[in-house]
């Protein structure tokens, strides 16, 4: 196994089990990245008709498509604070991956177009009748879109799957006018659950199938240089310090996103009078804020974000 950015074959394994089973992620020292050992070969029909089988919000069973869009929508106020101040009433913008359509539902009301495409046919329909935005149900290549034409395009917690992620953002790249912003969002390795607190169950639970790269905030920034464009990465800490406990106590996921997604909330007893619920759920939002802010200000955070411009000359 070979490192796929500098080619150097002394790989340490720092994974053997994946989420579903047997299954190898490497890892180079010298550029700090993570990949999977065996690759995808129809990525086209392996979205389109086995991904949703197999990952989504509930881990014990396949998820609906609106299952998927109520359990993200509500969660978008990170990216798009990142993204409103280089977005406009003019604007076009594309998010290439876009699943049910969770984030354009969101963004649609801050530009004048936002437009989805996803190699699940499935989700891309449900996206279009459920945001009115036009999407696609195949590969951003094989769509009706005109290169060169947005001003911003989006790939949220798409990048880590794709097969070759260089090759990936050329063609992001080329959808994008001469001053387009492009916004890539992956998952961390650095992610305070395996690199804080090292917790086993949850590391199995990281690792997947459907990921070929694990990114550290030193790959992903090599990657985008790599591909020409210039920008900053962004810690962007989604699940919430209950989530967090939850996982060092019980060693699992809680049993629904909105939980670790949501406001942290500590388990108050129906019993309590409404103003002790009020100063406790007040506590807990302020620890959650202060301890989000600690993870970002290291870097330790699950997810995280890169904001730039294609270089010039």
């Amino acid at each position: 196994m070979k490192c796929y950015l500098c080619g150097k074959d002394n790989l340490t394994i720092i994974a053997k089990k994946l989420r579903t089973g047997e299954g190898t992620v490497w890892y180079c020292e010298r550029c700090k990245l993570g990949q999977l050992g065996q690759k995808k070969h129809d990525q086209q029909r392996f979205y389109d008709q086995e991904y949703r089988k197999k990952f989504g919000p509930d881990v014990t069973r396949p998820s609906q498509y609106d299952e998927i869009f109520d359990a993200y929508v509500n969660y978008q106020d990170t990216r798009i604070g990142m993204l409103k101040p280089h977005i406009g009433k003019t604007s076009r913008l594309l998010e290439v991956g876009c699943s049910t359509g969770h984030f354009l539902y969101n963004i649609k009301n801050y530009v004048r177009e936002a437009i989805g495409v996803d190699y699940d046919s499935g989700a891309a329909e449900f996206a279009n009748k459920k945001t009115g935005c036009r999407t696609y149900g195949c590969a951003l290549s094989d769509s009706p879109l005109e290169p060169g034409t947005f001003d911003v395009v989006c790939a949220i917690q798409t990048l880590e799957h794709v097969d070759d992620p260089l090759q990936f953002v050329d063609v992001l790249k080329k959808y994008l006018k001469p001053e387009g912003l492009l916004y890539i969002e992956v998952p961390n390795l650095y992610d305070p659950l395996l690199s804080l607190y090292d917790n086993p169950h949850y590391r199995q639970f990281f690792f997947h199938e459907a990921h070929s790269f694990y990114f550290t905030p030193e790959s992903f920034m090599e990657l985008m240089k790599r591909s020409g464009v210039k920008g900053t990465i962004r810690f962007i800490q989604d699940y919430n310090i209950m989530n967090h406990l939850h996982w060092m106590f019980l060693n699992r996921p809680q049993t629904s996103c909105h939980e670790g997604l949501g406001k942290a909330r500590l388990p108050i007893a129906g019993t309590a009078s409404g103003k002790t619920r009020t100063e406790l759920d007040s506590f807990a939002e302020r620890v959650d804020k202060e301890y989000k802010s600690i993870l970002s200000s290291y870097g330790y955070t699950d997810n995280m974000a890169f904001i730039g411009r294609v270089k010039k000359g």
